[in-house]
Protein backbone atom coordinates (compact mmCIF):
# COMPACT_ATOMS: atom_id res chain seq x y z
CA UNK A 1 0.00 0.00 0.00
CA UNK A 2 1.54 3.61 -1.42
CA UNK A 3 0.13 4.98 2.13
CA UNK A 4 0.92 2.40 5.53
CA UNK A 5 -0.15 4.30 8.49
CA UNK A 6 -2.37 3.35 11.56
CA UNK A 7 -4.70 6.61 10.67
CA UNK A 8 -4.62 5.46 6.59
CA UNK A 9 -7.69 6.05 5.05
CA UNK A 10 -8.50 2.23 4.36
CA UNK A 11 -8.67 -0.87 6.28
CA UNK A 12 -6.21 -2.52 4.17
CA UNK A 13 -4.01 0.45 4.34
CA UNK A 14 -4.58 0.14 8.04
CA UNK A 15 -3.43 -3.54 8.18
CA UNK A 16 -0.80 -2.75 5.63
CA UNK A 17 0.75 -0.42 8.64
CA UNK A 18 0.06 -2.93 11.15
CA UNK A 19 2.30 -6.39 9.30
CA UNK A 20 4.86 -3.53 8.18
CA UNK A 21 5.84 -3.33 12.34
CA UNK A 22 5.62 -7.00 13.33
CA UNK A 23 8.18 -7.24 10.93
CA UNK A 24 9.92 -4.08 11.98
CA UNK A 25 9.13 -5.30 15.95
CA UNK A 26 10.84 -8.92 14.86
CA UNK A 27 13.89 -7.07 13.52
CA UNK A 28 14.99 -9.07 10.80
CA UNK A 29 16.36 -6.21 8.52
CA UNK A 30 13.01 -5.66 6.34
CA UNK A 31 12.30 -3.01 3.45
CA UNK A 32 8.75 -2.08 2.57
CA UNK A 33 7.68 -1.72 -1.35
CA UNK A 34 5.17 0.86 -1.05
CA UNK A 35 2.74 -0.08 -4.23
CA UNK A 36 -0.08 2.34 -5.38
CA UNK A 37 -2.99 1.09 -7.25
CA UNK A 38 -1.90 -1.47 -10.22
CA UNK A 39 -2.71 -1.26 -13.64
CA UNK A 40 -4.12 -4.47 -13.50
CA UNK A 41 -6.62 -3.81 -10.41
CA UNK A 42 -7.93 -0.77 -12.66
CA UNK A 43 -8.32 -3.50 -15.92
CA UNK A 44 -10.05 -5.39 -13.51
CA UNK A 45 -12.63 -2.89 -12.22
CA UNK A 46 -13.37 -1.69 -16.05
CA UNK A 47 -14.12 -5.34 -17.10
CA UNK A 48 -17.09 -4.97 -15.19
CA UNK A 49 -18.54 -2.12 -17.04
CA UNK A 50 -15.88 -2.76 -20.36
CA UNK A 51 -15.16 0.61 -22.42
CA UNK A 52 -15.97 -1.84 -25.22
CA UNK A 53 -19.15 -0.77 -24.71
CA UNK A 54 -19.02 2.55 -24.77
CA UNK A 55 -19.32 3.14 -20.80
CA UNK A 56 -16.88 3.14 -17.89
CA UNK A 57 -19.48 2.94 -14.47
CA UNK A 58 -17.41 3.77 -11.19
CA UNK A 59 -17.19 6.20 -8.03
CA UNK A 60 -14.42 8.02 -8.89
CA UNK A 61 -15.47 11.56 -9.18
CA UNK A 62 -15.30 14.07 -11.88
CA UNK A 63 -12.74 13.67 -14.76
CA UNK A 64 -10.16 15.82 -13.27
CA UNK A 65 -9.71 13.22 -10.70
CA UNK A 66 -6.32 12.16 -10.31
CA UNK A 67 -4.88 8.72 -9.90
CA UNK A 68 -0.92 7.39 -9.03
CA UNK A 69 -1.17 3.75 -10.58
CA UNK A 70 1.58 1.27 -11.64
CA UNK A 71 2.10 -1.85 -13.39
CA UNK A 72 2.43 -4.82 -11.62
CA UNK A 73 5.26 -5.47 -13.39
CA UNK A 74 7.43 -2.76 -12.47
CA UNK A 75 6.64 -3.38 -8.58
CA UNK A 76 7.72 -7.31 -9.34
CA UNK A 77 11.03 -5.59 -10.92
CA UNK A 78 11.42 -3.61 -7.97
CA UNK A 79 10.89 -6.36 -5.43
CA UNK A 80 13.58 -8.68 -7.40
CA UNK A 81 15.93 -5.33 -7.14
CA UNK A 82 15.98 -5.03 -3.43
CA UNK A 83 16.16 -9.04 -2.92
CA UNK A 84 19.17 -9.28 -4.88
CA UNK A 85 20.85 -6.02 -3.57
CA UNK A 86 24.16 -6.94 -1.50
CA UNK A 87 23.09 -3.78 1.10
CA UNK A 88 19.83 -2.48 2.28
CA UNK A 89 18.80 -0.01 4.92
CA UNK A 90 16.65 -1.63 7.10
CA UNK A 91 13.47 -0.30 7.86
CA UNK A 92 13.60 1.58 4.70
CA UNK A 93 10.08 2.21 2.42
CA UNK A 94 10.25 2.55 -1.17
CA UNK A 95 7.44 4.35 -2.85
CA UNK A 96 6.36 2.62 -6.12
CA UNK A 97 4.34 4.97 -8.67
CA UNK A 98 4.67 4.26 -12.59
CA UNK A 99 2.39 7.23 -13.15
CA UNK A 100 0.05 10.03 -11.78
CA UNK A 101 -2.41 10.28 -14.49
CA UNK A 102 -6.15 11.79 -14.42
CA UNK A 103 -9.41 9.93 -15.11
CA UNK A 104 -9.96 12.08 -18.24
CA UNK A 105 -6.86 10.65 -19.71
CA UNK A 106 -7.43 7.41 -18.64
CA UNK A 107 -10.82 7.55 -20.27
CA UNK A 108 -9.04 9.06 -23.24
CA UNK A 109 -6.87 6.34 -23.76
CA UNK A 110 -9.35 3.41 -23.54
CA UNK A 111 -11.11 5.49 -26.18
CA UNK A 112 -8.12 5.67 -28.82
CA UNK A 113 -6.45 2.20 -28.12
CA UNK A 114 -9.71 0.01 -28.26
CA UNK A 115 -11.06 2.93 -31.18
CA UNK A 116 -14.40 3.63 -29.23
CA UNK A 117 -16.19 6.22 -28.25
CA UNK A 118 -15.60 5.71 -24.49
CA UNK A 119 -17.48 7.95 -21.81
CA UNK A 120 -17.53 7.77 -18.24
CA UNK A 121 -20.78 7.40 -15.95
CA UNK A 122 -20.15 8.53 -12.24
CA UNK A 123 -22.24 6.16 -10.01
CA UNK A 124 -22.63 7.00 -6.29
CA UNK A 125 -20.71 4.59 -3.79
CA UNK A 126 -23.69 2.36 -2.56
CA UNK A 127 -24.22 1.90 -6.01
CA UNK A 128 -20.70 0.30 -6.92
CA UNK A 129 -20.72 -1.43 -3.56
CA UNK A 130 -24.29 -2.83 -4.32
CA UNK A 131 -23.07 -4.13 -8.19
CA UNK A 132 -19.24 -5.63 -6.83
CA UNK A 133 -20.72 -7.57 -4.42
CA UNK A 134 -23.59 -9.01 -6.94
CA UNK A 135 -20.60 -9.65 -8.96
CA UNK A 136 -18.06 -11.88 -6.75
CA UNK A 137 -15.90 -9.29 -4.87
CA UNK A 138 -15.38 -10.14 -1.38
CA UNK A 139 -16.61 -7.88 1.82
CA UNK A 140 -13.00 -6.66 2.38
CA UNK A 141 -12.29 -5.47 -1.00
CA UNK A 142 -15.68 -3.45 -1.10
CA UNK A 143 -14.77 -2.07 2.28
CA UNK A 144 -11.08 -1.52 0.82
CA UNK A 145 -12.23 -0.15 -2.55
CA UNK A 146 -15.24 2.07 -1.38
CA UNK A 147 -12.94 3.77 1.28
CA UNK A 148 -9.89 4.16 -1.56
CA UNK A 149 -12.17 6.10 -3.74
CA UNK A 150 -13.61 8.20 -0.82
CA UNK A 151 -10.11 9.36 -0.35
CA UNK A 152 -9.23 10.04 -3.68
CA UNK A 153 -12.00 11.95 -4.48
CA UNK A 154 -11.44 14.32 -1.41
CA UNK A 155 -7.65 14.23 -1.76
CA UNK A 156 -7.98 15.98 -4.94
CA UNK A 157 -4.21 14.68 -6.27
CA UNK A 158 -2.54 17.26 -8.45
CA UNK A 159 0.04 15.20 -10.95
CA UNK A 160 2.21 18.24 -9.62
CA UNK A 161 2.52 17.17 -6.03
CA UNK A 162 5.75 15.33 -5.21
CA UNK A 163 4.32 12.89 -2.83
CA UNK A 164 2.06 11.42 -5.69
CA UNK A 165 4.80 12.04 -8.30
CA UNK A 166 6.53 9.79 -10.64
CA UNK A 167 8.94 8.06 -8.20
CA UNK A 168 12.72 6.97 -9.30
CA UNK A 169 12.51 3.82 -7.57
CA UNK A 170 11.50 1.84 -10.80
CA UNK A 171 13.88 3.18 -12.83
CA UNK A 172 16.91 3.32 -9.99
CA UNK A 173 16.48 -0.57 -8.75
CA UNK A 174 14.06 -2.32 -11.16
CA UNK A 175 16.06 -1.22 -13.97
CA UNK A 176 13.76 -0.14 -16.40
CA UNK A 177 11.56 3.18 -16.95
CA UNK A 178 7.78 2.61 -16.21
CA UNK A 179 5.65 0.80 -18.16
CA UNK A 180 3.12 3.71 -19.50
CA UNK A 181 -0.63 3.39 -18.77
CA UNK A 182 -1.27 3.26 -22.45
CA UNK A 183 1.20 0.62 -22.90
CA UNK A 184 -0.51 -1.29 -21.10
CA UNK A 185 -4.16 -0.88 -21.87
CA UNK A 186 -2.51 -1.78 -25.28
CA UNK A 187 -0.95 -4.93 -23.99
CA UNK A 188 -4.33 -5.62 -22.31
CA UNK A 189 -6.34 -4.73 -25.41
CA UNK A 190 -8.07 -7.87 -26.23
CA UNK A 191 -9.01 -8.54 -22.18
CA UNK A 192 -10.65 -5.37 -22.10
CA UNK A 193 -12.61 -5.29 -24.80
CA UNK A 194 -14.06 -8.61 -23.92
CA UNK A 195 -17.49 -9.43 -22.27
CA UNK A 196 -17.18 -8.39 -18.36
CA UNK A 197 -16.46 -11.46 -16.34
CA UNK A 198 -17.08 -12.21 -12.48
CA UNK A 199 -14.66 -10.48 -10.29
CA UNK A 200 -12.41 -12.23 -7.97
CA UNK A 201 -10.66 -9.16 -6.15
Amino acid sequence: MLQSSADAPTPRMRQNYLSEQVFEWAGIGVVHVRATVFYENLGRLVRSSPPAQGSIRLPWGKESTVLPLVAAEDVARVSVGLLTSPSLTAGTAYPVVGTVISLKEIIATFGRVLGKDVRYEEIADEQWKSDALARGYNEHSVEHLSALWKAIRAAGLNPDTARFAITETIEKIGGAKPKTFEQFVREQQRELAAQPVAASA
